[in-house]
């Protein structure tokens, strides 16, 4: 595997190198470049240089790039997948899935988003104004540096590249130094799709020297996918430039199971929404409520899902659960199990290192009898943990979800639609799915992102571009008047004029209204010099309200 950087379509290597290794066994993947402050300012400087070029790119030709790199990834999908799968411990099913993901997305991109920038009319609403031709245009902000995590490395750093790409920015990927190959996959393809040089630059690098890049004046946005902590960090930083920003910063995903719910669905669902990826997901299943007249017969199907799970090597097919892809947060989840086991916490199945298998292996836990003072069910846990408590009422529900710093995605499952509408309503999170859970991420029509301590702003589909936009504001004024009514001089008609033009739009009684339009009528040459006649015409319906 190739681990240079890409600066400006080139390929530079680096006399500082990292090792990246397969989490399932320990062995080594190669060595990779890592990129100094100085290949970071170069890369800056290669975006800020390719910028103006992408900016008038025209339309078609952008989406005949984004197709090509389309084609090209499909071509590549079992290697890419088998990238992710080494690296990263995926196992190759969902590695396949998230290929596939990446497919849809780049398919829609090509397709549709351009009508999301397009420039829109505005109509005026006031009254004096309705002559003039009002839009909103979308505008790219400039170069855009991508901060990506290791737990998707191929489809969040792809998806956020699109968003901005399609916006009309050049990038700079930073990704995770725990997954450099799978990130630089994305960088080849595009070179080969004939993305124009400096465009998208991929630097692996340490976290200091990306703080050059992070204090940039010639960085215009920022998008940033990876803890709290260090999400604040990187606000701090951004607002010496009042950069503009976009954070992404996990979850404790709440999923409501209620009594009328089909339990075998939501115990399938349950278990899926908690364990894929190894739990390793900011919008999976990380505490569960399930009203208390159903709770123990979900419980037992839960646990008969969790034990039938087959953990092992990420690239046989038939493996349902991978390594963690890190000893330091296995570490964590351990100590949250510890926290609950501590607390009172039943610890029904898993949570124990599959000690026959040489790599970050643990196995699988659900929990009962938890609650809100534990680490488990407050703090990110970030693995294969699904704990479990019950509630008595709708209204305990949904005040169980909301009580948390974090609000990413949520899931109901019940068959009552008033009772979902409800629900939905009700809970504090950017996105909630019923009867399904985390489906919205691979939906590139959907958004992500969500409130409290998850973070600002929004990513992916017609929302999350406007994130990555200058939106311009344009009146148009051809009208031929030499002098407006709201210019100097001011005089007593003018006061009079103003006076009554209150009365005439905003007075709840209709006679008041009249009255003022009677008022201005010994007026009317005059202000008719100097407004087109035509806005009073738009204007009359709103007399008749």
């Amino acid at each position: 595997m190739d681990g240079r950087l890409i600066i400006a379509n080139q390929r530079i290597e680096t006399a500082a190198k990292l090792n990246s290794s397969n989490p399932a066994t320990l062995e080594s993947l190669g060595d990779f470049s890592l990129a100094s402050e100085v290949e970071c300012r170069q890369a800056v400087q290669a975006a800020k240089s390719a910028f103006p070029v992408w900016k008038n790119t025209s339309t078609r030709d952008k989406r005949n790039i984004l197709r090509k790199a389309k084609n090209i990834l499909l071509d590549q999908s079992q290697a890419v997948a088998e990238t992710i799968s080494r690296e990263k411990g995926t196992p190759i099913t969902e590695s396949l899935a998230t290929i596939l993901g990446s497919l849809e997305a780049l398919e829609y991109y090509a397709r549709k988003t351009q009508r999301s920038i397009r420039p829109q009319k505005a109509k005026h609403h006031v009254f004096m104004f309705t002559h003039k031709k009002g839009s909103f245009r979308f505008q790219p902000l400039g170069p855009t540096l991508i901060i990506s995590p290791w737990n998707y490395p191929f489809l969040i750093p792809l998806l956020d590249t699109l968003s901005a790409l399609v916006a009309g920015n050049t990038v700079i990927l930073r990704p995770s130094t725990t997954t450099p190959f799978t990130a630089l996959h994305i960088g080849e393809i595009f070179l080969e799709a004939g993305l124009p040089p400096g465009v998208l630059n991929i630097v692996n690098c340490r976290s200091q020297d990306a703080e050059s890049m992070l204090t940039s004046p010639d960085i215009q946005a920022i998008m940033f996918t990876g803890s709290t902590g260090v999400g604040k960090k990187i606000m701090s930083m951004a607002s010496r430039n009042l950069t503009n920003l976009t954070l992404e910063l996990g979850g404790k995903d709440p999923m409501i199971v209620c009594a009328d719910t089909d339990l075998e669905k939501a115990a399938q669902g349950a278990v899926w929404g908690a364990f894929t990826n190894t739990g390793q997901s900011c919008g999976s299943v990380e505490r569960l409520y399930v009203q208390d007249s159903v709770a123990e017969e979900f419980i037992q199907r839960v646990l008969k899902h969790t034990q039938r799970l087959k953990i092992g090597d990420p690239l046989d097919p038939e493996t349902d659960v991978g390594p963690m892809t890190t000893l330091s947060q296995m570490n964590t989840v351990e100590s949250h199990l510890e926290d609950a086991r501590q607390k009172g916490a039943h610890i029904l199945w898993g949570g124990e290192r599959i000690s026959e298998l040489p790599g970050y292996f643990l196995r699988p836990a659900v929990l009962s009898h938890t609650n809100h003072s534990m680490q488990i069910m407050t703090e990110e846990t970030f693995g294969p943990t699904l704990p479990i408590m019950t509630f008595s009422s709708l209204e305990q529900a949904v005040a169980l979800a909301n009580d948390s710093d974090y609000g990413l995605t949520a899931s109901v499952w019940t068959q009552d639609r008033e009772v979902a509408a409800e629900m939905i309503d009700k809970i504090e999170a950017g996105t909630v799915t019923v009867n399904d859970h985390m489906t919205s991420f691979v939906e590139p029509g959907a958004i992500w992102g969500g409130i409290k301590q998850t973070g600002i702003g929004r990513s992916h589909g017609p929302y999350g571009l406007l994130e990555l936009v200058n939106i311009k504001y344009t009146a148009l004024d051809f009208a031929g008047k030499n002098s407006y009514l709201w210019w100097y001089p001011y005089n007593r008609p003018s006061n009079h004029m103003f006076r009554q033009a209150m009365t005439l739009y905003h007075h709840p009684q209709f006679k008041h209204r009249i009255g003022a339009l009677l008022g201005i009528v010994p007026q009317l040459g005059g202000i008719l010099k100097k407004m087109p006649f035509k806005n009073l015409l738009k204007s009359l319906p709103r007399l008749l309200r």
